[in-house]
């Protein structure tokens, strides 16, 4: 058992007063030799005295609030540990490129929706949030917390400025999985509207990150106007392929599960978010933690009950 507020029970020895400080009936007679010596009396007399005692000690416990120690315990459930990375450059504060009924909703927006209505429907799931522009916003940690989850979530499709640092982005993603147990699989999810130029020492030590730790990886593209396509079919001439075959082309070239998509509006991009909701249930291990229990409503009714006990004696005692 432990205490939230222990220096009350230095006032524990108060329990020993009704022993100490007369409690009987003071009652003005001629002669005490009329009376006989009463041992029932003085077996009430000590039985108050004792619910007294009593009474005192456990108000002095409820002062400092008891509470068994808490546990966890290890489940398994059905999940994933992600990361998701959120692109938070200017242009995601733009509505998407879809038919007229979309173009009303902001891409940031609709993946903060999105994102929530998946992450709601998956409590198996541990979740970490990266943001990035120019450079990598740590968001939140992975973890299971939820509403830290989704507070880190608002920041990140929080606008910035007009630029896209995915390296950046991914290895500060990647490191989040160095600081857990791996437990079920592990994926990091890239959420952008463009790609980026990636140096070939920042290429390498993502390489060497994802091959280390087997983590999958999803690109999500949600297209802006005269975008290419990744599944268009063209060809370029080495070295003069577009920035997005180039990042794609990487992304391949790695020793992972990698899955791109392409969103024109809040409907492909929830389609693409889904295909990697059923990718992504394996087993995971879960540490779930118990509470203590706080005892002062189960000592509150018995010091009730002595309490009503204590006054029907007195008011019985003849």
């Amino acid at each position: 058992m432990d205490f939230i507020h222990p220096l009350w029970l230095l006032l524990l020895p108060l329990s020993v007063l009704p022993f100490m400080v007369s409690i009987s009936d003071n009652t003005a007679i001629s002669s005490i030799k009329i009376f006989e010596q009463d041992g029932i009396s003085k077996k009430i007399t000590m039985l108050c005295r004792s619910l007294m005692s009593l009474i005192i000690f456990l108000l002095v416990v409820i002062l400092a609030n008891p509470w068994s120690k808490s546990t966890s315990i290890t489940e398994i459930g059905k999940g994933a540990q992600l990361v998701f990375l959120i692109d938070r450059s200017v242009s995601m504060a733009k509505p998407f490129i879809g038919d007229d009924d979309n173009k009303s909703e902001i891409k940031s927006l609709a993946a903060r929706r999105i994102l929530k209505d998946f992450i709601d429907q998956r409590p198996s799931d541990m979740i970490g949030i990266v943001g990035f522009s120019n450079s990598a916003l740590y968001a939140s940690k992975i973890t299971k917390n939820r509403s830290y989850t989704y507070a880190a979530i608002d920041a990140a499709t929080g606008s910035s400025i007009n630029q896209t640092n995915i390296g950046s982005g991914i290895t500060s993603g990647l490191f989040m999985f160095s600081e857990i147990e791996t437990t079920g699989s592990q994926a990091l999810v890239l959420l952008s509207d463009g790609a980026g130029k990636i140096s070939k020492r920042v290429k390498e030590r993502i390489a060497e990150m994802l091959n280390e730790k087997k983590i999958n990886l999803y690109w999500i593209i949600i297209k802006e106007p005269n975008d290419v396509s990744l599944f268009s079919g063209n060809t370029y001439l080495e070295g003069r392929e577009p920035t997005v075959i180039k990042l794609d082309n990487f992304f391949k070239s790695l020793k992972t599960e990698y899955k791109a998509y392409e969103a024109e509006n809040p409907d492909a991009l929830s389609s693409a978010i889904a295909d990697i909701d059923q990718k992504e249930k394996k087993p995971i291990k879960i540490e779930r933690d118990i509470p203590g229990k706080n005892y002062n409503p189960s000592i509150l009714k018995l010091l009730l009950a002595l309490i009503v006990s204590l006054i029907a004696i007195k008011n019985i005692k003849v």
